[in-house]
This record gives structure tokens, C-alpha cells and sequence, in this order.
């Protein structure tokens, strides 16, 4: 196989895997809950940290409403893309 062959194939499996993906399903974002264990503010932007399934995740970001949580406090967890953001203190 000659070079501009081998260039020609590598090329065309690229683009297959390429559309293949663009193609696939979206994974649908998932809901979980969780209890708020720490708040920290971060340069104005406030970050909680929250025990989930048995698993602590440090740091979260969380929307404008959720800015008041305090420890203890249940809270609605959005995860879409390998991203978790708070989204909900529950009362």
C-alpha cells in the first residue's frame, strides 16, 4: 500500500468515526439528590460540596437560587455532559 493510499484510508475512518459520533444519541442528563456537607465562595461565585450516592463532590457550581444553602440542606443535583450543577435547594 502506498502512502497517499494509507492517507486516503486513515482520512476515510476519521470521518466515519467522526459522523458516527455527531450521529449518536445524547446521553439524557440525569437528576439526583444530594445534602450539602460545605459552602465556600470563590472570588464572588459560591461553591458547595455535597455527599451524592455515598460519593463527595467537592466544589459544585450551583445556580443563584441555591447561593444560600447551608450544611444539612437537600439539594437537586443536574448532571448533562460530565457536568454537575446544582440546581435546587429542597425545603
Amino acid at each position: 500500500m502506498d502512502h497517499d493510499t494509507y492517507h486516503a484510508r486513515d482520512t476515510g475512518a476519521r470521518l466515519a468515526q467522526t459522523l458516527g459520533d455527531a450521529l449518536a444519541t445524547p446521553t439524557p442528563p440525569n437528576i439526583s439528590y444530594g445534602t450539602v456537607t460545605a459552602t465556600r465562595t470563590i472570588n464572588g461565585h459560591t461553591r458547595l460540596t455535597v455527599t451524592c450516592a455515598g460519593t463527595t463532590l467537592t466544589d459544585l457550581p450551583c445556580t443563584t437560587t441555591c447561593t444560600s444553602a447551608k450544611t444539612g440542606d437537600r439539594c437537586l443535583l443536574l448532571t448533562a455532559n460530565h457536568l454537575t450543577t446544582i440546581i435546587g435547594i429542597l425545603t
